[in-house]
């Protein structure tokens, strides 16, 4: 396995069940894995940080006047550490239980790897070398300097402000970290919305209370340069036919992430790749029969369950005869950990317009769900689409914990529910995921009408 995070790990251990030999081959730097080293977990260990002190400062409009609020970065930090070592030992407890290769694994020919002064032979080798952080090549970027994702995960002293270059699931996460920290903070965005993968909806939706939140949101635009300015730095965009300036003490690169293919002799490997990933088959194999490829590296959705899940099911299809194709639109569930949060599991309206799947649409708002509008917790909305027979296609939510909500979606998809069935199960009252039953309702009554209408002479 080359490669000890997520991917690899789950491949090593589905191999060792099969009875195989496994050896875990991992470059000198700390092993775990970018979720619990860089990733989800630090993330959201900050991000729970800057909900509280949010929530302290909304108290007053419940009753509750708290004696008053200090925020103590570096404590945040030292707890983030504290969490993150603990995972980082669990993780390398469960590494070391294989033979660990430590030094950058290279690949000499198809058949053999090279690590340090050593050879290895194998009979299949997986490759899991994950992703790293994606820098442009803005003019003068490199030359003022910029923060990445890494580095703000690590900071005890904070910029007074700060430009986030890019909308996605890591900028809009961190940004609200840092703007809820006290961080004046501008978002700086390419597409025409915020998580522009998804929806519109759902990228508008989230732009609105970020900006309520104090966050400037520019989208539309494209990066020119960068330049350095007294007492801090400017990012020049063109936006239609007009540049605009954004000027900041700090500039946060958050751009996503690209597969981690260079420097591992893929070449000599027989291994086909570019810079958008390896290249693999449904089945997770490479150009080489005998090497397969699995997680962020193959360019594919990069979401952790994704990466444990291809890792296992490539371990399995190297050593079966019996094949079995990875199925993503069954795995994509996803969610961003903004407030409010983002879970979305099927299809989205995209998906089934690029596939010509019809579908019907029906939406209910947070502000009308009774739960919500006690809890002051009335942010976003709910979305499902349903095909002409009912069957559930695809749910977005966006709204307080929407990443737990998402659950019920994600079964009603996975055994292939109709919008009847939610309003056949029991949901409790008042809770925030009865909010499900209300497009469900609609639904059901649009599609009946339509039935009705199809049948009636």
């Amino acid at each position: 396995m080359l490669g000890g995070g997520s991917a690899g790990y789950a491949a090593a251990t589905t191999a060792a069940s099969m009875g195989k030999s496994v050896a875990i081959a991992d470059g000198n730097g700390p092993l775990a894995g970018l979720c619990i080293l860089r990733g989800c977990m630090p993330s959201k260990t900050l991000l729970r940080s800057a909900e509280i002190a949010h929530l302290m400062r909304l108290a007053p409009a419940l009753g509750v006047t708290p004696a008053g609020v200090r925020i103590d970065v570096p404590a945040i930090i030292e707890r983030k550490r504290r969490i993150i070592g603990g995972f980082a030992d669990h993780r390398i407890e469960g590494l070391e239980r294989f033979p660990l290769l430590r030094g950058e694994p290279r690949f000499v020919s198809p058949t053999e790897l090279q690590i340090g002064d050593h050879t290895v032979h194998a009979q299949r080798f997986l490759i899991a070398t994950g992703s790293v952080i994606n820098v442009p090549p803005v003019p003068g970027l490199r030359e003022t300097g910029f923060l990445t994702s890494d580095d703000v995960l690590e900071l005890k002293v904070l910029p007074k402000s700060v430009a986030v270059l890019g909308g996605g699931d890591v900028a809009v996460e961190l940004a609200q970290y840092l703007a809820r920290m006290g961080v004046i903070t501008t978002i700086v965005q390419r597409s025409t919305t915020l998580l522009s993968a998804e929806d519109p909806d759902i990228g508008e939706a989230l732009r609105s209370w970020l900006e309520k939140d104090g966050i400037s949101v520019v989208c539309g635009t494209a990066l020119r340069r960068v330049e350095v300015r007294a007492g801090g730095k400017r990012v020049i965009a063109q936006s239609g036919d007009r540049e605009i300036a954004i000027e900041a003490e700090e500039i946060f690169v958050a751009l996503g992430r690209r597969p981690n293919v260079e420097g591992f002799g893929f070449d000599a490997a027989g291994v086909a790749h570019d810079q958008g990933g390896v290249k693999v088959d449904e089945h997770l194999r490479t150009t080489n029969p005998r090497i397969y490829a699995a997680g962020d590296v193959t360019g594919k959705w990069q979401l952790v369950h994704i990466a444990v899940y291809g890792g296992a099911l490539a371990a399995a299809n190297a050593f079966s005869e019996l094949q079995k194709a990875i199925d993503y639109d069954r795995w994509s569930a996803r969610a961003v950990f903004t407030d409010p949060q983002v879970g979305i599991a099927g299809l989205s309206e995209r998906e089934c317009q690029q596939r010509g799947i019809s579908y019907e649409k029906a939406t209910f708002p947070f502000a009308d769900l009774g739960k919500a509008i006690t809890a002051e917790l009335t942010a976003g909305f709910v979305k499902m689409l349903a095909a002409g027979d009912g069957r559930i296609l695809g749910v977005a939510i966006v709204g307080t914990e929407a990443s737990d909500l998402i659950h019920e979606a994600i079964a009603l998809i996975y055994f292939g529910a109709r919008c009847h069935d939610v309003l056949e199960m029991p949901h409790l009252h008042p809770t925030l995921a009865e909010i499900l039953t209300y497009p469900a309702e609609e639904l059901c009554e649009r599609i009946e009408h339509q039935r009705h209408a199809v049948v009636t002479p």
